[in-house]
């Protein structure tokens, strides 16, 4: 009775410190939302979804971009869009991930006509070439963030046939960052 007594208490502290310690081991996998502006050949904005695994370096984004010319006197104006699917690693405050992407947008094809004064203020006008296209995105994020939200730098580009582009953007991160 007493050997079966005492097996009883070694499994039920087994169990116990086990369970305990456990569910100290409470890392769970961390993920944030960020939304950047910055300039690639024009003007850049970007939002992005981090999803980085526990006790893993690595690291999940989706991403999409959008480069677009502003305030030009040439018509239609050039821009390029992505939607990516990036796989990395994470070291520290950096994370740097390469991946796969689809590209879409609008170049200027061949010139149409001038509106207005051609040398003063005048408008070019060209023919509307759109494409689509697969690329290889890839970028470099640096983050700093306390446990909700974060600030970053984001330096990246897309090498694809149409309109290959780089740039940087100022990033804002929500999430679980710690």
């Amino acid at each position: 009775m007493t050997k079966s007594f005492a097996s009883f208490w070694a499994l039920a502290l087994l169990f116990l410190t086990t369970t305990v310690g456990y569910s100290q081991k409470a890392n769970q996998n961390n993920y944030w939302f960020g939304v950047g502006l910055g300039k690639s050949q024009f003007p850049s904005g970007m939002i992005a979804f981090g999803y980085e695994f526990t006790n893993k370096p690595t690291l999940l984004i989706a991403r999409y971009t959008d480069n677009r010319e502003l305030f030009s006197d040439n018509a239609p104006s050039i821009m390029a869009q992505e939607i990516a699917l990036l796989y990395g690693v994470k070291t520290g405050k950096f994370r740097f991930s390469t991946g796969v992407s689809n590209i879409w947008g609008r170049n200027r094809g061949k010139y149409l006509s001038a509106i207005g004064e051609v040398f003063l203020y005048g408008e070019h006008w060209y023919e509307s070439v759109r494409y689509s296209t697969v690329g290889l995105p890839a970028e470099v994020r640096f983050i700093t963030s306390t446990k909700d939200v974060g600030i970053g730098l984001t330096a990246f580009g897309n090498l694809n046939a149409k309109r290959s582009f780089v740039g940087l953007n100022l990033s804002l991160y929500v999430g679980k960052m710690k």
